[in-house]
């Protein structure tokens, strides 16, 4: 997971570069291989006074079983919650910056470090930037946050090609993608991803195109896929492949609740449960599910805590109601152990 984010691209008025750039750059260079507001804890307290009155002993590690809440849920809820005071505070911090008539180049956060970096372009009302952000930060929540303010350094983006060019090579890569939807639709082709097109100047045109499992058709296809792209270049490199209809179906509603980024980053950055790593596939149906820690499988104990790791998520999936669609869904857990070994 990521240390450090940005924002900027949620306030328009901090960006700097031309539209399109990024995803054109990204084409050329590099081959492709939520906010809601947590409830009130009143029924906390309440808890912890019924838990004292009956002699038992009440600690945090205990809350989401007491609760019958699942832990990823609960990881989830606080996160959305961080996600929005934080937007609330680069859309607060920003309009009162340009009221005051200072201008932002750009300004970063980080999760991990808790500190903003604000980049001025004219540094001569430092302080006066870094107090307001100070105060925004404090009033959304996030007073142990540190700021430090700094002059605005232009990234320049090393490429040898041109703005033009860029821009020509993502006009072409458009085209040429929406060209081949669109023939391939009349002819009946039930297509299990969007057509996929990457334009390279030293690596001419590439075209993948993935089709269900079932499809015969496939000398047909790479035909049109041929006739396309030599339109843009005389040998396109082509990428065809099959999968299950029933395993990209399953993708799909997956992706529309988020289940996946919200259990693996609970996962992730839990402290309760010794996990190091993350990964998932629907490719072939069942969605696989793996879980890496740093338990060792000899260790008796390390099957009770697999088990309470495979009870969380699957706690999640069946009470979660943003994962309603995917509740009935076939899915596969598999917490593996330091060696790298399913632990049973």
């Amino acid at each position: 997971m990521s240390n450090k984010w940005r924002y900027p691209e949620k306030i328009q008025q901090m960006k700097l570069q031309k539209e399109h750039q990024e995803q054109v750059l990204d084409r050329l260079q590099k081959p492709e291989a939520r906010p809601k507001r947590t409830i009130g804890r009143m029924w906390m307290a309440a808890a912890v006074v019924i838990l004292f009155l009956g002699g038992l002993i009440f600690t945090p590690a205990m809350e989401h079983v007491i609760a019958k809440i699942p832990y990823i849920s609960q990881f989830v809820a606080q996160e959305e919650d961080r996600m929005g005071r934080m937007e609330t505070f680069f859309g607060e911090t920003n309009q009162s910056l340009e009221q005051k008539g200072y201008q932002i180049g750009n300004m970063q956060v980080s999760r991990d470090d808790k500190e903003v970096t604000v980049e001025l372009m004219e540094m001569s009302h430092g302080k006066e930037v870094l107090t307001i952000v100070e105060e925004h930060l404090k009033e959304n929540g996030f007073q142990n946050y540190t700021v430090s303010v700094k002059p605005f350094e232009e990234r320049a983006q090393a490429s040898d090609v041109s703005e033009e060019e860029m821009e020509q090579f993502y006009k072409n890569t458009k085209e040429l993608e929406e060209k081949l939807t669109s023939r391939l639709q009349k002819e009946e082709f039930e297509l299990m991803f969007p057509v996929h097109v990457q334009m390279n100047p030293t690596q001419g045109v590439y075209i993948n195109v993935i089709v269900s499992e079932t499809e015969t058709r496939l000398d047909l296809l790479e035909e049109i896929m041929l006739e396309e792209g030599r339109e843009y270049n005389a040998s396109p490199e082509l990428d065809i492949r099959q999968v299950e209809k029933k395993a990209r179906e399953q993708e799909i509603r997956w992706e529309q609740t988020g289940a996946i980024h919200d259990i693996a980053q609970a996962m992730m950055e839990s402290e309760q449960y010794p996990v190091t790593g993350f990964a998932s596939s629907f490719h072939p149906y069942p969605l696989q599910i793996k879980i890496k820690t740093s338990l060792d499988r000899s260790d008796e104990s390390s099957k009770a805590m697999a088990e309470e790791i495979r009870e969380e998520i699957d706690l999640f999936i069946q009470t979660g109601e943003k994962t309603a669609p995917i509740k009935d869904d076939e899915y596969e857990v598999h917490v593996l152990g330091k060696d790298k070994k399913n632990i049973d």
